[in-house]
């Protein structure tokens, strides 16, 4: 990176210190320095799992799968007993849709860690991609006995409950969620995770005035160009911009749906969301 070796906070021209460096820049959200960082330390030791893996996570930030998944096939085939690269490259390759291998991953870990809350999650994310709704929300519920609460999954339960047809525990759940949702939002009201993560939640649940609403409040603070990842979900603005506008068709406000359609593939003509709302 143009600049950064003449200002480098450590100094040290070795691979952990480089490795160092891009913790720091990935923890205060610079993930280009972040790359640059990882990128360095592997050219100076290309035998440094943890490097790759850090990589591969950026470039799950950066909306990079196919890389992030190459990065990470390549760490679990020289290091397979490596649990952490191993779930990484799990929900990577869902991300692609690629169950099956996804699913061989998730069950080589639980078979030498029987409790990992997230190759559970993970299975369950299989079943859920699969429409095996009863066995997502039997898998969510023992990821979350092992893990305990967190948003993700929370809200992969309240899905796949619904659509079990149990409603009782679905809007437990989810309810449970969105409330996790708003302590975040608290804790930072200028950024748009929060916001749209709560509209995800409510527009499960039907409310799409009040999912409309985060999503609103989602796009004004976000940024073009930039992908978001928080709690396992990852999104832009034009994704944000989609759920608006399917909000918007929810509520039979089609004209407007269909122009935040035309606004969604003038910045990306191939988005299918975007292509259906604006053919309304």
């Amino acid at each position: 990176m143009k600049g950064y070796e003449k200002m480098r906070p450590f100094g040290g021209e070795d691979a952990e210190s480089y490795y160092d460096e891009g913790l720091t820049a990935s923890v205060k959200g610079d993930v280009a320095l972040a790359v640059h960082c990882f990128e360095k330390a592997i050219e100076l030791n290309d035998s440094f799992p943890a490097a790759y893996q850090q990589l591969a996570k950026c470039c799950l930030r950066m909306g990079q799968t196919d890389r992030a998944v190459t990065i990470l096939r390549q760490v679990v085939a020289a290091e397979p007993g490596l649990i952490p690269a191993k779930l990484d490259l799990g929900h990577a390759l869902l991300s692609l849709g690629h169950a099956n291998e996804a699913r061989r991953q998730f069950l080589e870990i639980l078979e030498a860690q029987a409790d990992n809350a997230r190759a559970d999650l993970g299975l369950a994310t299989v079943c859920f991609l699969e429409g095996n709704w009863h066995g997502a929300v039997a898998l969510a519920q023992n990821a979350r006995a092992q893990g305990g609460d967190n948003f993700a999954t929370m809200f992969l339960l309240g899905r796949a409950a619904k659509l079990a047809r149990n409603a009782d525990l679905a809007a437990q759940v989810l309810k449970e969620a969105d409330a996790l949702l708003e302590k975040s939002v608290e804790l930072n009201p200028d950024q748009p995770e929060g916001y749209f993560l709560r509209g995800e939640v409510a527009f499960v649940q039907e409310q799409f005035a009040t999912a409309l609403e985060h999503y609103r409040a989602a796009d004004d603070r976000a940024e073009n160009g930039k992908v978001y990842t928080t709690f396992g979900e990852q999104f832009g603005r034009v994704d944000i911009m989609a759920k608006r506008g399917l909000s918007l068709q929810r509520l039979g406000k089609i004209e407007q749906a269909r122009q935040v359609g035309q606004r969604i593939v003038q910045s990306d003509p191939n988005h299918k969301i975007g292509q259906a709302l604006k053919a309304l």
